[in-house]
């Protein structure tokens, strides 16, 4: 039976990340993937993803700002640009709590008066004030996840795609992964598997309170230099960011219906006539109507709280209940210090 010193299961942004934090430790490392890299079956494919400070909370303003160093050690080591700067704008109710908690943390932000806001983003529409955070913008998201892949295979990290595990184990002496195929022994388990999760944690007797959404994301033409990004706090959360190639990408934070990771993908024709007014108002000058549009899998807690836990010899990496993505080197860095742990 092979042995690793840390097995991942799930191949996504968080589970690569976290094999280039253990290879770069110089752990004997093994990732598997049930699709492909780069499949768009889960939560990290896509062209980008949204990187902010702004959040409600200080904690997480902490672990943006340190997300943001590692982001940039990343971009050295690789040698490619993962994080477009574009500055962020934070519009609608309540926006006052996040300019308190990015100046507790010490985090550039601004208020912008309604008049301000319109003077300084003259191809906006909006009525209301903004908070402005300049260290914002956007992660190329489907070549973060590549870059990480290069990283974590170039420091020895191992990679098994197509290998659907069908359990984790613990063991006398760590863990047991189970494929069709093999059963593979490890110190420790890291699972990253995102909406599979939960299933597979439970014969490590871990149990995990999720819930999968299917969230539906849309594309729209838009010509001009980069535009910050754009997150009005309203229910549900509604978002812009650019996206290389493709103009605008906007939708909605948790908006989607419960779904089962396994089905026929299919969007939300609601959800797609919602943003569609909510960016052409916002947007004067956007065609309203999208070009393309897609799904995106959500593993979501009850607190939008992120499990970054170690069980025994299984270390848990989800879910990130859809806003995860800003953070994938600092979480990857976690749960890597988790599993190394004596």
């Amino acid at each position: 039976m092979k042995r690793y010193d840390v097995v991942v299961v799930g191949g996504g942004i968080m589970g690569s990340a976290t094999a280039w934090w253990l290879a770069r430790s110089g752990a004997r490392t093994l990732l598997l993937e049930r699709f492909h890299i780069g499949h768009d079956r889960g939560s990290s494919h896509g062209s980008s993803r949204i990187f902010r400070l702004s959040y409600p909370d200080s904690g997480y303003v902490r672990m943006a700002q340190e997300s943001l160093k590692l982001w940039r050690q990343a971009e050295t080591e690789v040698g490619e640009e993962l994080l477009v700067t574009t500055g962020g704008l934070d519009l609608g109710p309540g926006i006052e709590a996040n300019h308190a908690a990015l100046r507790e943390c010490g985090a550039r932000s601004e208020m912008l008066s309604e008049s301000e806001l319109a003077q300084r983003f003259q191809f906006l529409s909006h009525d209301g004030p903004g908070l402005l955070q300049p260290d914002s913008g956007f992660v190329r998201a489907e070549r973060a996840w590549a870059a990480f892949q290069v990283l974590a295979r170039g420091h020895g990290a191992e990679l098994c795609e197509e290998t659907v595990v069908e359990s984790v184990e613990q063991s006398n002496d760590g863990a047991v992964v189970h494929t069709a195929a093999e059963s593979i022994e490890c110190s420790a388990c890291v699972v990253t598997a995102g909406a599979w999760a939960r299933e597979l944690l439970v014969g490590a007797g871990v149990e995990l309170e999720t819930r999968p959404t299917r969230e539906t994301v849309s594309y729209f033409r838009y010509e001009g230099p980069l535009p910050p990004t754009i997150a009005e706090w309203v229910t549900p959360l509604r978002y812009a960011l650019p996206a290389p190639g493709l103009g605008l990408k906007a939708g909605e934070h948790l908006a989607g219906p419960t779904a089962d990771p396994g089905e026929i993908r299919t969007v939300d024709d609601a959800s797609i006539e919602r943003i569609s007014k909510w960016l052409a108002a916002l947007y004067p000058g956007v065609d309203g109507k999208p070009h393309h549009t897609e799904t995106c899998l959500y593993t979501n807690t009850r607190d939008e709280n992120f499990v970054l836990e170690r069980y025994g010899s299984v270390v848990v990496g989800s879910p990130c209940s859809g806003h995860g993505f800003k953070f994938a080197p600092l979480i990857g860095k976690r749960l890597a210090e988790l599993a190394l742990e004596q």
